[in-house]
């Protein structure tokens, strides 16, 4: 999920895989895949940084539990790049 800011400076949380497309405008718009809509101050590169960093979190997340559960060192995991 990503942070947004409404144009009344109200935030909301996004489920990224909700989101249909975004346009600028030129405000930004997001469109949803249920057809809703929605205008926030952040920039279409602003939403496409937090994408980016958002799913960036989910991976290393996800490396980090998986090294937990099988047992796997930080040392080793980086062997093998």
């Amino acid at each position: 999920m990503i942070l947004l800011t409404k144009l009344d400076n109200q935030k909301v949380l996004v489920m990224i895989e909700s989101i249909k497309y975004i346009e600028a405008t030129p405000d930004t718009l997001v469109r949803f895949v249920n057809g809703d809509m929605l205008i926030v101050s952040e920039s279409m590169q602003e939403i496409s940084e937090l994408v980016l960093q958002f799913k960036a979190q989910c991976l290393t997340r996800s490396n980090s539990h998986a090294n937990a559960v099988y047992g796997v060192s930080s040392e080793e995991t980086a062997s093998w790049t």
